[in-house]
């Protein structure tokens, strides 16, 4: 999967350090990345000696293998040379792993350092805390944590078929084949969140829910949870439209195999096609 880039090693330890001349520096323009697409089908993002931007202007995020990866808040256009903006999605095809790895979970902090600049409770300013992943306000004292949202996926299986779904077109791009997913919602386990999304996308009950992974999706800011449940009871599946525009039992012979693995769903398939569940 994605995370999955030993041997290099990810740190998530914070301070408040300045970019040095070959520190990396990721811009963002909505979910696209400054970035040079080689032609070896490697992926790199710009060092910060390589931009026209300040040091006030660059956050430090985390460092992986001792390179340190920073967010520049200011909007910036390419001019001229070989960036341009690249698709996050995109960009999980390119090597090196780590990168693409780092370009995701750049955007996770990213979104959430420029969606909260003020205060929820008195409206002054956040400023960077000194000692944590944190925001603070400095008239009330309050402190904000990055948000995560923690997400299920469930592979309900029968036997030797899998329920594959597919997203509706009003809801999410459905080129292929998924697994039922959804967010937990307050007061629940994620166990809980498993029955209830499998319940109410198509009207199956589940048991022996066991856990599979989990994985940081920074594009959408998720923790994302794998399980695979057993059927209980009728296989009759009862489809909510509004969010599923497919859903069907596939056995695991007649699964098409999954081009990669980067994402969790692409990885439990691919685990439960090949015999591995």
């Amino acid at each position: 999967m994605i995370q999955d880039i030993t041997p290099e090693q990810f740190s998530v330890a914070y301070d408040l350090r300045a970019p040095k001349s070959g520190d990396t520096i990721c811009l963002f323009h909505g979910s696209r990345i400054l970035g040079v697409r080689c032609a070896e089908g490697e992926l790199r993002l710009p060092r910060f000696c390589e931009l026209p931007v300040q040091e006030t202007d660059c956050w430090f995020l985390f460092s992986i293998s001792g390179r340190d990866y920073f967010w520049c808040r200011r909007g910036l256009a390419p001019a001229g040379g070989d960036y341009n903006w690249i698709s996050l999605r995109r960009s999980m095809v390119f090597a090196p792993q780590h990168e693409a790895f780092a370009a995701l979970t750049a955007r996770h902090l990213a979104t959430w350092y420029d969606d909260n600049r003020y205060c929820g409770r008195c409206g002054r300013g956040l400023v960077r805390d000194a000692e944590e992943r944190a925001l603070l306000c400095p008239e009330c004292g309050n402190l904000i944590y990055p948000r995560i949202n923690p997400v299920i996926i469930v592979g309900v299986v029968d036997g030797e078929r899998l329920l594959v779904t597919k997203y509706a077109p009003s809801h999410a791009a459905a080129k292929y084949f998924a697994l039922v997913a959804g967010f937990c919602e307050i007061g629940e386990t994620a166990e809980d969140t498993v029955r209830r999304e499998v319940w109410e996308e198509v009207g199956l009950r589940v048991k022996h829910i066991r856990y599979y992974g989990s994985q940081p999706w920074g594009i959408d800011g998720n923790l994302s949870l794998g399980f695979f449940a057993d059927l209980d009871g009728s296989d009759t599946i009862h489809l909510e439209k509004d969010e599923l525009s497919q859903a069907l039992w596939l056995h695991r012979r007649d699964l098409p195999p999954r081009g990669d693995t980067m994402a969790l769903t692409s990885d439990m398939m691919e685990a439960f096609r090949t015999g591995q569940i």
